[in-house]
């Protein structure tokens, strides 16, 4: 594939030509994305500097999208393919046009993959294909974001002597394990797996005992010994501190997957580490 390379001034790039990839390099441009590209045209688009805007003119059909955490495919109703390569850097514009004037409206890349139909945003790991055919319009919008949890959950106290599988219900319910400041688990060096652990409705809380403040997810994966891993085989995984028998105990929450770079940080399922003088 070409490359069609731009100056470092604010360039308005009308990308046309089939097998090309434009570089806008320096500067604030604007990829203005319209009828105007041939059927069956295959375009690339990367920008890594300055404030840049993916320009989607009003009335075009998006036939299919696929993104993932940084990039993106649309593809138009005539058959012409748009990759953009660092897209999570772009800001997206649905309805403007500065060949005529008209202003649309602004959209990071996480609202425009959620108003194209992924409503949880860009995945962290894979692709996920958005709505088909979607006619681009003023009316654009993105799903406003619940931050609703569960009024009422049923409590669930882990209490086991063996390896255990905890099956979930489907009703919201709080899963409580108990775990001291050290680090070792109050529940015995065992394996207990939470299987069906709804990540929208469910709740892990791991109570501290002899805890005289709550933590962070992050502060409770910096206490010695404790290790937390996710991954899309085994899940969430949380490894606690070995005893005076050098025994330790697993709590695992099979599905649920989060990336981890340097300590635990919970995005897309509910935790609280709560000392158990606190607990409600």
């Amino acid at each position: 594939m070409a490359s069609l390379n731009f100056n470092s001034g604010k360039n308005f790039i009308i990308p046309t030509e089939n097998d090309m990839t434009y570089r806008g390099l320096g500067g604030d441009d604007i990829y203005i994305i319209s009828k105007a590209i041939p059927s069956n045209t295959k375009i690339q688009i990367i920008d890594t500097e300055g404030s840049n805007v993916i320009q989607l003119i009003d009335g075009i059909t998006i036939s299919t999208s696929l993104f993932t955490k940084n990039a993106t495919r649309l593809t138009l109703s005539n058959g012409s393919e748009i990759t953009i390569n660092g897209a999570d850097k772009f800001t997206y514009e649905t309805s403007g046009n500065s060949t005529t004037g008209d202003i649309g409206s602004q959209w990071t890349y996480s609202q425009f993959v959620k108003g194209m139909g992924i409503t949880s945003g860009p995945p962290a790991s894979g692709s996920e294909n958005g709505t088909a055919n979607f006619v681009i319009n003023d009316t654009f919008t993105v799903p406003e974001e619940s931050e609703e949890t569960p009024d009422d959950y049923t409590i669930v106290n882990i209490d086991v002597s063996s390896d255990t599988t905890i099956n979930a219900t489907n009703v919201p319910e709080d899963f409580r394990y108990e775990v001291g400041t050290d680090g070792i688990s109050k529940e015995g060096a065992f394996a207990v797996t939470i299987d069906g652990f709804d990540k929208s409705n469910d709740k892990l809380t791991l109570v501290l005992i002899g805890g005289t403040s709550n933590l962070t997810t992050q502060q409770f994966d910096s206490i010695e010994n404790i290790d937390v891993t996710s991954d899309g085989i085994s899940g969430t995984q949380i490894y606690f501190a070995p005893d005076s028998s050098k025994d330790s105990a697993t709590l695992i929450l099979p599905n649920i997957e989060e990336r981890i770079v340097d300590t635990w940080t919970v995005t897309t399922y509910t935790v609280e580490i709560i000392a158990d003088i606190n607990l409600v």
